[in-house]
């Protein structure tokens, strides 16, 4: 029995925003999940996410180092997203078969592989997709913007992206000198038309295969057909040809999860049940604090939301409320990695109550059933904050009681699969509300497991069941305003 081939370290990286600009530059693939580091905090990832293909160029050019022949074909899987400032480890295996291999990890986890072709003998395989068959080019594309457009509309269209060379020489020497530029370039026009075209604003690169077309132009024209478009599972398969030549998979990713506008919440709440009141609530920019914001507003109530990032997504949520003509919104800047709660410039003494939907990401990738910076994070934000929170409130608030609300999970009793680190630590939020509630006197801590709600957190390619976030939270709010 043959055993599989020892990887060996080829180097290590950390991407950086700088690298993100870089290659944004050179690929002009402009998609706010790789540029934008507020827009990429509402994506499934929560983080900037480094270019699939600039992971890929980067593996490969540390591959070619000490190399003169190019790999008959190159494959190259996605399988998770690197981000920003993750450590990259790089290694590297080959068989006897006469396939090498490159595997770009993060903390253990595979996320960029890619799987070549050696040899010069036998023939190479048959990636040519036909893509000048239709003879004709239906459309154009250079797009200053990600393009947005139904997915069934552009099926069977073919695309063309101009002659632009990409300066890659002096960012991949190797890898230019054993593949050719015209192969880089290739590449980066496909970061280019997944990132930009199509999918485009809201695209996953999923897989690509390809073949070097031979010595052609590093400006050279490359050509894509949309071949078909799996609904089920949000699937395309693009072929293309020119200086390279191949197939390609990309999914379409769910865009953010817009909540109910204020408007609507009158449809639910009654016009003056909160009048009187004033909230805080923490982290209610997006998600189930924007909702909780527009409930509160909806019943009159006087609400103070915090924001870490969004400040445009906060402002768009008073936008909404003042819109409404019913209670009154006001955002501060509160970041909890940064920021104490004095800075606020706010006094706890007229507060009815706080709201605490702070979190970082809830889903994110690891190599293994614990990851402990994971669960360094969860703690720090739901325990230690917090705790710090109820403190602060506990030392500010002395004639009358002020109610907090912390939300728990259904995750704790069933618990999908990479959500250990999750609920392990929002099980000891419920057990130090307990205690807090037996040593504090003006603070009274509540909180509900919430069962899986539509918010960006919860985002998946594949469609999932949630529950109705305002249904949920109208009763929450109605419980702490009794």
């Amino acid at each position: 029995m043959s055993s599989e081939p020892t990887p060996e370290l080829l180097g290590q990286r950390v991407f950086t925003e700088q690298d993100q600009q870089f290659f944004a530059s050179i690929s002009r693939d402009l998609n706010p999940m790789h540029v934008d580091p507020v827009a990429a905090r509402r994506l499934m990832t929560g983080h900037q996410v480094v270019h699939g293909i600039h992971t890929a160029m980067v593996a490969l050019d540390l591959w070619c180092a000490g190399r003169d022949a190019a790999p008959r074909s190159i494959a190259v899987t996605f399988a998770n997203p690197v981000s920003v400032g993750e450590p990259v480890v790089f290694t590297k295996a080959q068989n006897a078969a006469g396939q090498a291999s490159i595997v770009a990890s993060v903390h253990g986890l595979p996320c960029t592989e890619i799987l070549l072709e050696l040899g010069n003998d036998g023939a190479a395989p048959a990636l040519h997709s036909g893509v000048d068959a239709l003879g004709r080019v239906v459309r154009c594309a250079q797009a200053d913007e990600p393009l947005d457009e139904p997915p069934g509309s552009q099926v069977q269209q073919v695309f063309t992206l101009g002659a632009w060379g990409v300066p890659a020489e002096a960012a991949f020497p190797n890898a230019c000198r054993v593949l050719g530029p015209s192969c880089l370039a290739g590449m980066a026009k496909l970061s280019y038309f997944v990132g930009m075209v199509c999918p485009g604003l809201h695209s996953i690169f999923s897989e690509a295969r390809f073949e070097i077309s031979g010595d052609m132009p590093a400006n050279s024209a490359l050509t894509f057909l949309v071949r078909r478009y799996d609904a089920r599972f949000r699937l395309f398969m693009v072929s293309f040809d020119g200086c390279i030549r191949g197939e390609l998979k990309a999914f379409l990713r769910p865009p953010p999860r817009p909540q109910p506008s204020s408007r609507e919440m009158l449809q639910h709440v009654l016009r003056d049940e909160f009048r009187g009141t004033r909230a805080l609530v923490i982290g209610g920019s997006r998600g189930l604090g924007e909702v909780t914001v527009k409930i509160l507003a909806a019943g009159s109530g006087a609400v103070t939301l915090t924001y870490a990032a969004g400040i445009d997504d906060a402002r768009r949520v008073c936008t909404e409320v003042a819109a409404s003509g019913l209670g009154r919104c006001e955002a501060r800047h509160l970041d909890l990695r940064l920021t104490d709660f004095d800075d606020l410039g706010i006094s706890a003494e007229p507060l009815d109550a706080v709201y605490f939907f702070a979190t970082p990401r809830i889903f994110t990738k690891k190599a293994s059933v614990f990851d402990r910076a994971s669960f360094d994070e969860f703690v720090w934000f739901y325990l230690q904050r917090f705790y710090e929170l109820c403190t602060w409130l506990e030392a500010r608030t002395q004639d009358r009681p002020i109610k907090v609300y912390l939300p728990s999970t259904v995750f704790i009793a069933e618990r999908p699969k990479g959500m250990t680190e999750y609920a392990m630590v929002k099980a000891a939020a419920e057990v130090m509300v307990a205690d807090l509630n037996r040593s504090m006197r003006n603070v009274v801590i509540v909180y509900s497991r919430l069962p899986r709600l539509a918010t960006d957190q919860t985002a998946s390619i594949q469609d999932v069941t949630a529950g109705s976030s305002v249904a949920t939270m109208l009763e929450v709010v109605r419980s702490m305003a009794a």
